[in-house]
């Protein structure tokens, strides 16, 4: 039933996540029922400016696997709240393959998790978590533009190993701009058992 439902456009929440849909667009006719953090997201891009292919393949591979970001949000916030200042979103991304037991290989796709999509779930991370802005690195993409942010700027004034904060592209700091109106809480994946020897 549920994809007879996405085949025809239309996407219902049940009774019970009908307090969680808080936004309503018109598509092509369609009523499409928002219920979850990156779907506004994708929405309020979509409004600013449309969808690139890029970012359209980020939020299939999303809807495949929405466990990915669930698994790096929550691994991010494990390895800040062990003391350390800085973390690595293209470490977090290989160890994940290893990791996550449940992944989808999108149709289309060439690998279940190309190394292309990270700078996107990267500039996601810090939209829908701002209190992880400036903790990890990034570098100029073609994701700025999908989602209206850009790099704070390259200042001399700033300490060795300063990691650039991500900004809106008018300059508003991510923390003061658009914010979904549901909130993104990670879920508990399914994770391999850890080595033993």
């Amino acid at each position: 039933m549920l994809a007879q439902a996405i085949r025809g456009g239309v996407f219902r929440v049940g009774a019970r996540f009908a307090a969680h849909a808080q936004s309503r667009d018109r598509e092509k006719g369609r009523e499409m029922i928002i219920n979850h953090a990156v779907d506004e997201l994708i929405e309020h891009c979509k409004k600013n400016g449309g969808l690139s292919p890029s970012l359209r393949r980020v939020y299939r591979f999303h809807k495949a696997n929405p466990q990915v970001l669930d698994f790096l949000v929550s691994e991010l916030h494990a390895v800040r709240d062990s003391g350390w200042s800085r973390a690595s979103l293209g470490s977090l991304w290989h160890y994940s393959r290893w990791v996550l037991t449940t992944k989808t290989r999108v149709p289309g796709e060439t690998f279940v998790m190309s190394n292309n999509l990270f700078p996107w779930y990267g500039r996601m991370i810090v939209i829908l978590h701002p209190d992880l802005n400036g903790f990890f690195e990034m570098a100029k993409s073609a994701a700025d533009k999908d989602f209206g942010v850009m790099l704070e700027p390259h200042l001399k004034a700033h300490a060795r190993g300063y990691v650039r904060r991500l900004l809106w592209s008018d300059g508003t700091s991510i923390e003061h701009g658009w914010r979904p109106t549901v909130e993104h809480e990670p879920k508990p994946v399914g994770r391999r058992e850890r080595v033993k020897r």
